[in-house]
């Protein structure tokens, strides 16, 4: 018998191929998912300084509301009103966004959008509230559109903005937060 006959080490090559396959799955399978939803884009810390900003009775309120919401989750994120270099602001324009987070080299940009707001959402309270945890997001490093479902992350653009669930980081948000920062 011959030990080097290709009969005698098809069964050996096979084994051999579908072991670095398995392999490779398993690394392709664990080393992705970590990396689906990041954003390079964010600031760097959970401590943000943003400007003190001051607008009307609907504005305020519900902007004080994305920050608290940020701010009593399980994660490093810690957002004062104390100034600095980090604005945060609400004005008209006819742009197609209903928030937009700018980063610099030293600090960021949130503006929301009061034209689409106003024109697209029946609540405009929670919309207010739910478009800035949503770029308050992308500081804290998160991307738009991670592979869940619309109700289960703040990051999802197809998320119904007028609900009262959608005002916080949910815990998918929470997780991804935690692993960036």
């Amino acid at each position: 018998m011959n030990l080097f006959s290709l009969s005698n080490r098809r069964p050996r090559l096979k084994r051999a191929f579908l072991a670095v396959l398995a392999a490779g799955g398993l690394v392709l399978g664990t080393a992705l998912p970590a990396q689906a939803t990041y954003y390079s884009g964010g600031f760097g810390t959970g401590l943000l300084n943003i400007n003190n900003y001051s607008y009307n009775t609907t504005y305020q309120p519900a902007m004080n509301l994305a920050v608290a919401n940020w701010n009593a989750t399980p994660t490093p994120a810690d957002i004062q009103k104390i100034g600095g270099g980090n604005v945060v602001a609400a004005g008209a324009n006819s742009a197609s966004w209903y928030g937009y987070y700018t980063r610099y080299s030293t600090s960021f940009r949130i503006d929301l959008n009061a034209t689409k707001i106003s024109s697209s959402c029946s609540n405009a309270s929670n919309c207010i509230t739910a478009v800035l945890v949503h770029e308050f997001g992308h500081a804290f490093y998160n991307a738009d559109q991670p592979p869940v479902c619309s109700s289960c992350s703040i990051m999802r653009e197809d998320r119904d903005r007028n609900s009262t669930i959608m005002r916080s980081p949910r815990t998918y948000d929470i997780n991804e937060t935690n692993n960036y920062l």
